[in-house]
């Protein structure tokens, strides 16, 4: 065991490290040096350094925004290491726990340090990936006894620190398990999620009226590596995002913009008014010069109110996947949804979409809205499951300066008002708080939103997508959801099948590498059968994650059976051992029973259509779903 006065051989740069690797080594060693020079114990107990419940309610509250933007991201990647006894943490700047979501490591006292209002700090904690991010400022792998202190040396952490506009350091994202169940892909999946956070937050508090997004492949703008700069209207640049600030050659470390604001020209070989000129009347991509000489590709996006992006220029259009016709790939049951669709189009009918978590159902209300007449307008879209209930309102509705703590001090443009003449996307409806609903319906009947902290109410006009993965009859009933919502939001239901129900995995693969800018990668015959027999309970977003993941980790390559991360394979480990394992024989008359339940789950409970499937009488059925208590 390493003492506290020689860091271990393993964070040391061994001869042929790679580039990321070698960083991360000499950060743990940098990391062991000044652990040393402030005397931190290596064999002192793990005390908990955790603060008190009203200083970590002042916490949160502080950082209600992040909380709010990282939110989506921490379910996301709960799902993408499903399975691993793996936790997500999130941290604030100074290393205390915000949130935590996952199994956790085993239960032990390392375990109870890992909680909300706990302090991760190099100050409290030696060596850690959370406070090694911090100082470093840079993605940090911890693994075993790596930790300076030996009460750690049971852990696995890999952590990625998070920028708010002009570099200010807000917070860290963690993945933590135990050392004996290590993940292979950890750090690459954090630093995804943690650029997600990142851009979210960016585009939530920086202001500026005039946005540059640009990227030296024209391909990649509108993804998450554009970069962003947003300047005044006297062409002085007020934020930038940092995928702009490297492709600039700005420095990562420091705020570009705390001594004085850049001028566009600085930039830019082209005058400020030239560009508004040329920019701001083009629907088209354009070619834009560094004063070095460098080209870019480039888009110009009005900001009508500060700090609140409006409707973007359109690009040159291109291959989506938000296409109904793309999406029409071979399957039967997404064909027959497609094509009820397409009948109500432009009707000013509400459709509600069905189907399990993950099987795309933003990207087909997606493609609802660009087959639409308003295609060219905004299409806003609010997870109700994501938010927080306190702030799910003020999502919605939007608030005046004064009604909202710790956001922007002009106030928000609601969802609802932002998608004025274009598609509001209301994801996972089931889950809005009834109170909520009653404002929602009035929204609806009266066409108008009234934000929060004004008397004023203003006209909007939009198309309603929904979708949720409840039975929202059963909700209804239960009391649970309001019934003249229900009806309001149910103009055409359409059901999505499953991922493992699907008959057109082939033609999703190739659109999900085309949506990657990766059509040229190849899946092997190995990593095919694997695919085939998986039972993707994470659908259709589960299948793009692992896509996305391998893409990175072949390096634009084959995808081997290698390339898959541990938990997807160990999923399809478990199914294999559930179908091995012997099935009890059942009687005719439980046969019969189980038939009733799965075709009362399929047909949503209606009576009529489930008696019409079984070939039997309503009132037979009746008396059956009595026995069953199912009525």
């Amino acid at each position: 065991m390493p003492n506290k006065y020689s860091p271990p051989a393993s964070p040391m740069p061994q001869p042929g490290m790679r580039d990321d690797q070698r960083a991360i080594a000499e950060a743990i060693a940098r990391s062991w040096r000044r652990c040393m020079v402030k005397g931190v114990d290596e064999q002192a107990p793990g005390e908990d350094q955790i603060i008190t419940a009203q200083e970590l309610a002042q916490r949160l509250e502080k950082n209600r925004l992040l909380l709010t933007h990282a939110e989506p991201e921490i379910l996301t990647l709960s799902e993408q290491i499903a399975h691993t006894r793996s936790l997500v943490i999130l941290t604030d700047s100074e290393g205390v726990i915000l949130r935590t979501r996952g199994e956790g490591v085993e239960e032990n006292e390392v375990r109870a340090s890992l909680l909300p209002g706990a302090s991760w700090s190099e100050e409290h904690r030696g060596t850690n990936a959370i406070g090694t991010a911090l100082v470093e400022r840079l993605p940090i792998s911890v693994q075993g006894a790596e930790h300076f202190m030996a009460y750690h040396h049971s852990l696995s952490c890999s952590a990625v620190p998070i920028f708010a506009a002009n570099n200010h350091l807000v917070a860290t994202l963690d993945v933590s398990n135990d050392l004996n169940a290590p993940q292979q892909h950890t750090l690459a999946l954090v630093k995804m999620a943690a650029q997600m956070v990142e851009n979210r937050l960016f585009h939530a508090t920086a202001d500026g009226e005039i946005g540059v997004h640009f990227h030296v492949r024209p391909e990649f703008i509108g993804t998450l590596w554009e970069g962003v700069a947003l300047f005044d209207a006297q062409g002085q640049l007020q934020a930038i995002n940092r995928s702009g600030q490297f492709q600039f050659g700005l420095p990562l470390d420091q705020d570009v913009l705390s001594a004085r604001r850049i001028p566009f020209e600085d930039i830019f070989d082209e005058s400020w008014l030239a560009f508004k000129q040329r920019g701001l009347s083009s629907e088209v991509l354009f070619p834009l010069r560094l004063r070095n000489g460098a080209r870019l590709f480039a888009r110009a996006s009005s900001m009508q109110v500060p700090g609140i992006s409006s409707r973007p220029v359109q690009s040159v259009p291109r291959e989506s996947a938000a296409s109904l016709e793309l999406l029409d790939s071979g399957d039967p049951q997404l064909k027959l949804a497609i094509s009820q669709v397409k009948q109500v189009l432009n009707r000013d009918i509400p459709v509600l979409i069905l189907g399990e978590t993950g099987a795309g159902k933003e990207l087909f209300s997606r493609a609802i809205h660009d087959a639409s007449v308003r295609r060219a307008q905004p299409f806003i879209a609010v997870n109700c499951a994501a938010l927080p209930e306190g702030l799910i309102e003020a999502e919605l509705f939007g608030y005046e300066e004064g009604a909202y703590t710790g956001a922007k001090r002009k106030g928000n443009v609601g969802k609802i008002q932002q998608a004025d003449g274009g598609t509001l996307f209301l994801d996972e409806i089931g889950d809005m708080p009834l109170s909520l609903q009653a404002r929602l319906l009035r929204v609806l009947q009266e066409r108008s939103v009234t934000p929060l902290g004004s008397s004023k109410s203003i006209p909007v006009n939009f198309t309603l997508v929904s979708a949720t993965n409840q039975k929202l009859k059963d909700k209804v009933a239960a009391g649970e959801f309001r019934s003249d919502l229900y009806y309001r939001i149910n103009g055409l239901t359409v059901q999505l099948p499953a991922l493992r129900q699907r008959q057109d995995m082939s033609r999703l693969i190739q659109m999900i590498l085309q949506i990657e800018q990766a059509p040229q990668v190849t899946l092997s015959d190995e990593v095919l059968a694997v695919f085939a027999v998986h039972p993707w309970p994470g659908n259709v977003r589960q299948l793009h994650n692992v896509l996305r993941t391998a893409v990175a980790l072949a390096d634009g390559g084959v995808i081997e059976r290698q390339h898959l991360t541990h938990d997807f394979l160990d999923e399809m480990a478990v199914e294999a051992e559930r179908a091995t394992v012997p099935q009890p024989v059942l009687t005719l008359k439980a046969q019969s029973d189980e038939a009733i339940r799965v075709a009362m789950q399929q047909q949503a409970g209606n009576v009529s259509a489930v008696a019409r499937q079984l070939g039997m009488s309503r009132n037979t059925l009746y008396r059956r779903l009595k026995a069953l208590h199912l009525n």
